[in-house]
């Protein structure tokens, strides 16, 4: 285990990296279409080809995905708007972009704006799961430990200036505390804002 402090320590080298077309749009152009994974039910969700069966879906969204084949697949369209809510957050955490909907959601700046997300406010107050897995660091969780002495981010989620927006909000992070190589991904960008 490494304990990096943001803006003091030297960066650790990029782990090696598997090569993954990345796509960010929510939505489904023709050229996605062909790429839908056939296994799935009908509706506004899909998963493409691209998945990497991380489970990142599968445990943010159980009601909506489920394994089938070897990847993520939809197996219910969400029937509620929690869990919608559960799968348009298993959309913006995916490594790979793989989870789509068939038009942009036009909730999808609110679902942004709910990461961190509190773990589990009465047994674990102050930790919060950052979301945005990194396809560089193979769909590694990170959280966010808040502490009186400095907040610590574990891991490096995928960079983005709205959660890192949303961190400062909550008193930005003192540490980052990595717990092994491949889960680096993108520290220097976060070191460099926090």
């Amino acid at each position: 285990m490494a304990l990096l402090v943001l803006g003091a320590a030297t960066s650790l080298p990029p782990p090696p990296r598997r090569r993954v077309v990345p796509f960010r749009a929510t939505a489904s152009p023709a050229a996605l279409d062909r790429r839908r994974r056939p296994q799935y039910v009908p509706g506004e969700f899909f998963v493409d080809h691209r998945c990497i069966d991380c489970q990142t879906c599968r445990w943010m969204a159980p009601e909506v995905f489920k394994r089938v084949d070897g990847q993520a697949a939809v197996a219910a369209q969400p029937s509620s708007q929690e869990e919608r809510t559960k799968a348009l957050q298993a959309l913006l955490s995916c490594p790979t972009s793989s989870i789509h909907t068939d038009k942009p959601p036009k909730d999808i700046l609110q679902v942004h704006s709910m990461f961190p997300l509190p773990v589990d406010q009465n047994l674990l107050p102050g930790v919060y799961l950052c979301g945005y897995h990194s396809q560089h660091s193979f769909g590694a969780t990170s959280y966010l430990v808040t502490h009186p002495q400095g907040n610590i981010l574990v891991d490096s989620p995928r960079y983005t200036p709205s959660l890192a927006d949303n961190i400062e909000r909550l008193g930005g992070a003192r540490y980052m505390f990595l717990t092994h190589i491949d889960d680096v991904a993108d520290h220097r960008k976060w070191a460099e804002r926090l």
